[in-house]
């Protein structure tokens, strides 16, 4: 078999923060250890910003992340085959010859964004599909949803789940009082995690924990938001519930290591990573019905069927009674399939076939 030369975008590593900012990362950092075995099959370039280059070894090369690439593709060098890891990439391969693979994570900007919005992220989508050889979705929700709304012209689909790091491993550090409010390492608290946006529906979290007032919530991630400011000027009321912002690496596995369970009453979700985050310590789940969530966690999680707040603690009351080490167990088996060793060898064998 001919080596094959493959281009894969990381260019979204320009935000490391974000959900796909550590997507990028856990590429990255598979190539890294990888990409020895591969070298007889594939000759891989990791497309990245400038700060990045050579941060995954010197197994792969590096193509720079700029403007004059972006704008000019066929300043591109040519590839036998692109992935584009997920949709929001403005780079695209020079060539037609190209096989170019494209990952599709959500189409939320359907229930973000203005109409205005809407036809121009639409559009966007609808070009980039065109282009695409092959379609690859993050979840059967995330590819019927798609499809709903842009022609995927019967090009070959793969659903392939996201892979998710293993938490369980490396070390943890408790948030401090001064963020948290309280004395986190002595207290009984629900873990609501991921950026602190609208869709996320914190805001239905408060008055569910004026029914728990034995517990606190510790709201983690970003919250430079519009609405996770409206959130604040909330809390003098809910004293129990914290927004702490960002958090590290080894806060966030503490956090999911000590807390009561996760709550996640998102209604977009392409995937929904902090489920499967939160299986993998063995806690109980409590999320929305919604979008992808009931696919991704299948009859492990507890379900929100709406968000009355008396029938939402009753959820999360039934569930706590009923969790034990035996469902724990079948939690953490079960978050175990959704490895990035499984995740990766599905792409290579794409890129391969």
């Amino acid at each position: 078999m001919d080596k094959k030369r493959i281009l894969i975008d990381l260019s979204i590593l320009r935000h490391p923060m974000c959900g796909l900012g550590q997507i990028g990362l856990n590429y990255g950092r598979w190539y890294q250890s990888h990409a020895s075995e591969l070298a007889d099959r594939l000759d891989i370039t990791l497309l990245v910003p400038k700060n990045y280059i050579g941060a995954f070894g010197n197994e792969v090369h590096y193509l720079k992340r700029n403007d004059v690439r972006r704008q000019f593709p066929w300043t591109m060098p040519y590839f036998d085959i692109w992935h584009a890891i997920n949709q929001n990439s403005a780079f695209r391969p020079k060539s037609r010859r190209t096989r170019y693979i494209l990952t599709i994570h959500d189409v939320n900007f359907l229930y973000e964004k203005t109409p205005k919005k809407q036809v121009q992220y639409g559009r966007r989508l609808q070009e980039k599909c065109d282009r695409a050889t092959e379609l690859a979705f993050i979840s059967r929700f995330a590819h019927d949803d798609t499809r709903r709304f842009i022609d995927l012209k019967d090009k070959p689909v793969h659903i392939i789940y996201n892979g998710v790091e293993d938490l369980t491993v490396g070390t943890q550090e408790a948030p401090s009082k001064e963020r948290t409010g309280f004395d986190i390492e002595q207290g009984k608290f629900f873990l609501a995690l991921g950026e602190v946006k609208e869709k996320k529906q914190i805001h239905r979290l408060l008055p569910l924990m004026e029914r728990f007032p034995d517990y606190h919530l510790i709201v983690a991630g970003n919250d430079g938001t519009e609405y996770a400011a409206g959130l604040r000027q909330q809390l003098p009321s809910h004293p129990n519930v914290h927004i702490i912002g960002m958090v590290s690496d080894a806060e966030r596995r503490w956090l999911y290591a000590h807390c009561t369970g996760l709550l996640f009453p998102s209604i977009a979700e392409g995937f929904g990573l902090p489920v499967i985050e939160a299986m993998q310590w063995g806690k109980p789940v409590f999320c929305s019905d919604k979008t992808s969530l009931p696919e991704i966690g299948s009859t492990h999680a507890h379900y929100f069927t709406d968000f009355d707040p008396d029938r939402m603690a009753a959820v999360v009351s039934e569930g706590l009674k009923n969790f034990n080490e035996e469902r724990a167990d079948e939690e953490r088996a079960y978050a175990a399939t959704f490895s990035y060793e499984k995740h990766m060898q599905q792409y290579i064998d794409l890129f391969l076939s």
